[in-house]
């Protein structure tokens, strides 16, 4: 019986494996919401009364959208908001925001975060001349590399926005490209 204790332990290891990985979906699950606001801490029956309180507060910054406004005044309340990033109707990416202070300031700097990552522009990659029939096919048939590709311009605008709002002091938890 030698085998058939170690396909036991085995089983059993795999067991503890499958519910401490349940266990972490749960209490991850938990402090989130299906909009991606982070509770920290709060309920969501406090969720719902803030965002109701949120709701003159978006209707006074119509210029910024209703998205970013409810964003700023959400994070002024203690929350982790998932702020956009979007050109025109197309949505580029999501980067979770942790903020606090005003909530007007941080509509003016979500704003000008977004203008900034949109117009950054891209780094210039230098080709290089290559020679022989080996370094020359490569360069044709991998034109951005082959191993390590530089990035997208929606990449690098998402880069750029969660850079900008970092460095305006806010905690960037979360980077997420739509595809």
């Amino acid at each position: 019986m030698p085998t058939a204790r170690p396909v036991r332990r085995l089983f059993l290891t795999r067991l503890a494996a499958l519910a401490g990985c349940l266990v972490a979906l749960g209490s991850a699950a938990c402090s989130t919401t299906e909009s991606g606001i982070g509770l920290r801490g709060h309920s969501a029956k406090q969720l719902e009364e803030d965002r109701a309180g949120c709701l003159p507060f978006v209707l006074a910054h119509t210029e910024a959208g209703a998205d970013l406004a409810e964003a700023a005044c959400l994070a002024a309340r203690g929350y982790e908001v998932p702020v956009v990033l979007s050109q025109g109707p197309a949505r580029i990416g999501v980067v979770s925001v942790v903020g606090r202070g005003d909530a007007g300031a941080m509509v003016a700097d979500f704003q000008a975060c977004q203008m900034e990552g949109l117009r950054n522009p891209m780094p210039v990659i230098k080709d290089t001349d290559t020679s022989g029939i080996f370094s020359n096919f490569f360069s044709k048939v991998f034109q951005r590399g082959m191993f390590s590709h530089p990035p997208t311009p929606d990449e690098w605008a998402l880069k750029s926005f969660a850079t900008c709002l970092s460095r305006k002091s806010y905690t960037v938890s979360r980077v997420t490209r739509y595809e």
